[in-house]
């Protein structure tokens, strides 16, 4: 039985502050008004990323004004903030993944959260930090000495993959973070779909919260509609 001052119904485990907005904000939405919590840590402070409104920011000034944008944008959707590591962002595939894999089964550990939610192999895009976390999400879970009952595997379906695609390559700013290969998603039939027509609005203005990394018109219109899943079962 799960201590009953861990309070914990969902853990989000991600790369980069915005993440949470773009691909988690609809179910956490959702699970906010079933009453069940969800929380965020974020393994990156998004130093890398490129300030959209153009002011000529050094690394950690971005990754400061980064992280208030991710807690910015958990308020929105209802969800905490719980921590921001500092692992170096854009480079993750080249970090020590055992000791990766080790402070997140500590986190695991700590808030013991039935669901975990994270990315599947392709890391949606295809993007090498989100394929590294979604892989150490799921082996600090399998470590966990109270496992989630369910890891949601954040994912593309096979028949949207084309259109997604297209709609990427138009977003891409550091096309040396992305894996040289061409994305196939999960075949829709694995895939569970969380339909979020009803959180449309307050996903948007989640991911305008990340006003650094805001560009008008760069919100995928199917990722207004669903979001969808492939979750793996561990007890």
């Amino acid at each position: 039985m799960r201590p009953k001052n861990n309070s914990l119904y969902a853990l989000a485990i991600i790369a980069h502050p915005d993440d949470e907005a773009f691909l988690l904000a609809g179910t956490s939405l959702k699970f906010a008004d079933e009453n069940k919590t969800v929380g965020v840590v974020c393994v990156t402070r998004g130093e890398k990323g490129a300030d959209r409104l153009h002011r000529n920011l050094r690394q950690d000034q971005i990754a400061k004004i980064r992280t208030k944008e991710l807690q910015a944008a958990c308020k929105i959707l209802g969800c905490e903030c719980k921590q921001v590591l500092d692992y170096p962002d854009g480079a993750l595939d080249q970090a020590d993944f055992e000791q990766l894999v080790g402070q997140l089964t500590e986190i695991v550990n700590h808030y013991q959260p039935q669901v975990v939610l994270t990315f599947g192999e392709e890391g949606i895009a295809g993007h090498k930090d989100h394929i590294t976390i979604g892989l150490a999400a799921v082996a600090a879970c399998k470590k966990a000495g109270l496992k989630p009952a369910e890891i949601w595997l954040s994912s593309i379906p096979s028949s949207l993959i084309q259109d997604y695609e297209t709609h990427m390559e138009k977003r891409k700013v550091h096309h040396s973070h992305f894996a040289p290969k061409r994305l196939m998603g999960v075949p829709d039939e694995k895939l569970s779909k969380i339909d979020i027509h009803k959180y449309k609005d307050l996903k948007l203005k989640a991911i305008e919260a990340h006003q650094s990394q805001y560009l008008q018109g760069g919100v995928w219109p199917e990722a207004l509609k669903s979001e969808w899943f492939e979750i793996v079962k561990l007890t």
